[in-house]
């Protein structure tokens, strides 16, 4: 259950059990199966935390839009970056594509990174049909990149190589979650250290981080990331169904958004 409504003053905790769930060679063999998966039998793969999760992310960003708007905020809707973190199949970028007109994304300022090379071919792959299929060639122009988040140079590169002053818009659904199975140091630091210092660099100033997790609470997720250190704060807790068991009321997954401080 990830989140249970308490306030109980703790700490955010960072450390889940061990799991090969958080190392590269798990979601290498993973994505080998469904680039296969999807050569043989179209089958386009999993939806981390289920189609649920990705609609409450989608209506949550289009209604941000729709605010902007409204406020006639600069830049339009067509001008905002978006970047997706640890993108699987890139099935939250494509439904982002089939939002309003008026307050459309641009399928050439949309990118995807994920470490393991078979999500990208894949996320490509799919990119391509869904272009054939719909006789729309945005699906085409949405860019995929292998990136480790965890390499520090390679995430100043990613961030050199757009917009200096980093993503209008970065989501992540469920990559938090995956690195924070990793207690294995690099260079000294923590994944988990590494991931914060990434969203932070990748982040424009102003910006908005729309996290969705399983394993962290509400309570969790905002003492790591809304500080001075991480560069948040608090911009929306995103309502989720909730159900109530032994006595607490939770939920299976927690959303919220963040926005980059200056």
């Amino acid at each position: 259950m990830a989140n249970t409504d308490r306030d109980d003053g703790a700490a955010a905790s960072t450390s889940l059990p061990e799991s090969r769930l958080g190392t590269k060679a798990h979601w290498d063999e993973v994505y080998a199966r469904e680039v296969k998966n999807f050569n043989d039998f179209g089958d386009e793969g999993e939806v981390w935390f289920g189609e649920d999760s990705v609609d409450r992310m989608v209506r949550y960003i289009q209604r941000y839009l729709e605010q902007r708007q409204e406020e006639h905020e600069e830049p339009a809707a067509s001008e905002l970056s978006v970047l997706d973190l640890g993108t699987g199949n890139g099935h939250m970028l494509f439904a982002l594509l089939e939002g309003d007109a008026e307050t459309a994304l641009s399928a050439s300022r949309m990118k995807g990174v994920d470490y393991s090379a078979g999500s990208i071919s894949l996320a490509k792959s799919i990119g391509m049909r869904k272009a054939a299929e719909e006789q729309d060639q945005s699906y085409q122009e949405v860019a995929f990149e292998v990136l480790d988040l965890l390499d520090a140079k390679a995430v100043d590169a990613l961030r050199n190589s757009g917009s200096p002053a980093g993503w209008d818009l970065v989501c992540d659904k469920g990559t938090y979650d995956a690195i924070a199975l990793s207690s294995q140091l690099i260079n000294g630091a923590l994944p988990v250290d590494l991931y914060l210092r990434a969203v932070k660099s990748l982040t424009k100033a102003g910006g908005i981080f729309l996290i969705t997790s399983c394993n962290f609470t509400e309570q969790e997720l905002t003492a790591k990331f809304a500080n001075s250190k991480a560069g948040f704060e608090v911009k929306d807790f995103v309502p989720t169904a909730k159900f109530s068991f032994g006595g607490q009321t939770g939920s299976t997954t927690t959303t919220i958004s963040f926005k980059r401080l200056s």
